[in-house]
């Protein structure tokens, strides 16, 4: 947490400025404390994690070596009485996380300037990026438990299930194994709804010829792990087969573009020159990934519009598809950890076509 602060602090352009952050997510990353509600105050002299009266114990128990921790009655009177002790004149605000209504209230609130165009937001983003030690041993932990409780429900696989019960299935699974929650909601659709990137479990049941998506990720303390797998019940076609290939060959080649130095464009262009190449480019519309933390999706943007610079230490998606509407998709997703010399695969199971 200390080194998080200080690196937040090289963000104030003055020493009377400061920084509020009040999402869920910013202030779990700043104090190591989840809430449902509170904030975190960062001066050039303090760090302070405020939280109301349900929260102060565990708060002051888990993090308060760390971090200072005020209960609070009233959030306002508590931050001024910091601002007026540290003669803080400024304070800069998560710019996403902050409607115009309450905008308009931390404005008539607070006893200094409020500022809205720092860019707060992407800059914490970009501290995000690059995972600690900790963080990487969470996000593999994560996965262990999706793939788990994932190989557990092939054995559940049939004819007859529908897609709702796959899912139900998973994710009592997925918390029975230790998953402090769903990562998003599941994806476990069958047949022609592969062909939906984002399709939802309904309830068509399993046939035999079916291709069967599994877009799935546990959250373990905080952080989440995203993996798909596509499977066959029963048997595959040829055209199956070739269309599975096709994503998985785009898949490895995005794989050894992900080094520290290369770019998500990089890393975006492989997969999808080889879709393109193989004819099916207009069956390919979304990004090949995305960075995975303490979000489902955050930066970067494995596209090939982004040029951010992979570096040690980041975690991002690599998940081609081709989805041919009406008929069928295939999609193939694995987390990959950056790393100085090249990448470490985080998930544990093969990616060839099974066939149930």
């Amino acid at each position: 947490m200390v080194e998080r602060i200080s690196r937040l602090r090289e963000f104030l352009p003055d020493k009377h400025s400061a920084v509020l952050i009040t999402s869920d997510v910013n202030r779990f990353y700043f104090s190591g404390f989840k809430s449902s509600a509170g904030a975190v105050f960062v001066t050039n002299y303090s760090a302070t994690l405020l939280v109301d009266f349900r929260y102060f114990e565990a708060a002051d128990k888990k993090v308060g070596d760390k971090i200072n921790v005020i209960c609070y009655k009233k959030l306002f009177d508590s931050l001024n009485e910091i601002i007026a002790k540290e003669q803080v004149t400024t304070v800069i605000i998560e710019d996403d996380d902050v409607t115009v209504n309450e905008l308009s209230k931390l404005k008539r609130s607070i006893n200094a300037e409020v500022v809205t165009d720092f860019e707060v937001s992407s800059k914490i983003l970009d501290l995000r990026m690059i995972k600690s030690e900790t963080e990487i041993e969470k996000i593999i932990t994560a996965q262990k438990i999706t793939e788990k409780s994932y190989l557990t429900l092939l054995n559940f696989v049939k004819e007859g299930v529908t897609e709702r019960q796959l899912s139900v299935e998973l994710e009592y699974l997925m918390k029975k194994n230790g998953a402090e929650r769903i990562a998003f909601d599941l994806i476990t659709i069958s047949g022609k709804n592969t062909s939906l990137p984002h399709g939802v479990p309904s309830d068509k049941m399993l046939c035999s010829g079916d291709f069967i998506t599994f877009d799935i990720g546990a959250v373990y303390d905080g952080y989440h792990s995203d993996m798909t797998r596509t499977v066959a019940l029963g048997y595959a076609t040829d055209e199956m087969h070739k269309i599975y290939d096709i994503v998985l060959t785009a898949h490895n080649k995005a794989a050894h573009k992900i080094i520290s130095g290369n770019t998500c464009a990089d890393v975006d262009n492989a997969a999808r020159n080889y879709i393109v190449s193989k004819g099916y480019g207009e069956c390919f519309g979304h990004t090949t990934g995305h960075g995975v933390g303490l979000e489902i999706h955050e930066k970067p943007t494995v596209y090939l519009s982004d040029d951010t610079v992979l570096r040690n230490n980041m975690i991002i998606t690599n998940e081609p598809g081709i989805y041919i509407p009406s008929k069928f998709g295939v999609r193939i997703e694995d987390m990959y950890l950056v790393t100085d010399n090249g990448r470490k695969d985080l998930a544990f199971i093969e990616k060839e076509l099974i066939i149930l």
